[in-house]
């Protein structure tokens, strides 16, 4: 009798971790494991229910991608996993979204969207015809356009439908240069809380600032892409709504939150600094 009270102590540990809900991080490697996940369902809500009626997202994603998830942000009510899908030639991001149902005890945590960069199909065959433009048509195509030249064209487009690691390493790599544009802004009063609402346009016709902002690859400063009133937008890329971009707001109190109807991702870079991606 002893034994067996001694092996039930020893085993209702065990029992208890094992009935404990889910967490979005585990949630999200079940999701996106390359074999099945029986209890999917479970959950799923709207429209990542919808969309995964069958299948788990790791089953339809190619075998021979690996992924790494990790967990970006998680509150009482709400938490953002990355995934990072990656080969031997290509590194991809996606973002899952949850949030916490209180009327669900055994599965609180429900995923409920699943979020990329979209419209980025024209990246790649932009970059092959740069890519593959002989040296006279380079100098034919920078003659034609001064402002937006080959070689900007070129890493401006690799950090557009680049992976999120990719994106960070340039700014880590071109953080003082990036802090300069920043110091620049700055000293010429650029976006304060008194600018004209039509202010945008002239600070991005500033000659010097786009000097600066030309070797970092970045299109054009805002502030209209966040809602976030006292935040600095360098944007890279995007088409319509779908945009990425780097984000500068020292008081990470004003920071926007994540969301999978606008703001899919904001990962924090350092000293204020944060990759974002809209849809």
């Amino acid at each position: 009798m002893k034994y067996f009270l001694a092996l039930l102590a020893w085993c209702l540990p065990l029992v208890s971790w094992a009935a404990r809900p889910l967490e979005p991080l585990q949630i999200a490697e079940q999701f996106v494991a390359k074999t099945g996940w029986t209890d999917m369902k479970s959950y799923l809500s709207g429209e990542a229910a919808g969309q995964a009626r069958s299948q788990s997202l790791g089953q339809q994603i190619p075998a021979t991608l690996e992924r790494r998830c990790q967990l970006l942000q998680q509150n009482q009510q709400t938490a953002v996993v990355t995934v990072e899908l990656r080969d031997s030639v290509s590194r991809n991001d996606i973002y899952l979204h949850f949030r916490h149902d209180s009327t669900t005890a055994a599965t609180p945590w429900k995923l409920t969207a699943v979020r990329s960069l979209s419209m980025t199909q024209l990246g790649p065959p932009m970059l092959k015809l740069l890519s593959d433009m002989p040296p006279a048509e380079v100098a034919q195509y920078n003659q034609k356009h001064p402002d937006a030249p080959h070689a900007f064209m070129l890493g401006n487009i690799r950090l557009w439908i680049g992976a999120d690691a990719a994106i960070a390493e340039h700014f880590h790599q071109n953080q003082p240069a990036f802090q300069r544009v920043v110091q620049y802004m700055q000293a010429h009063h650029y976006f304060t809380p008194n600018s004209a609402a039509n202010e945008e346009q002239a600070v991005n016709e500033d000659d010097s600032l786009q000097a600066l902002l030309r070797p970092l690859y970045i299109t054009r400063v805002s502030q209209k892409y966040l809602d976030c009133g006292s935040c600095l937008e360098f944007i890279i890329g995007g088409v319509t709504d779908n945009t990425v971009g780097l984000l500068y707001q020292p008081d990470a109190r004003q920071v926007p939150g994540m969301s999978p109807d606008r703001v899919i991702v904001i990962k924090p870079l350092g000293n204020g600094w944060y990759l974002f991606k809209t849809t």
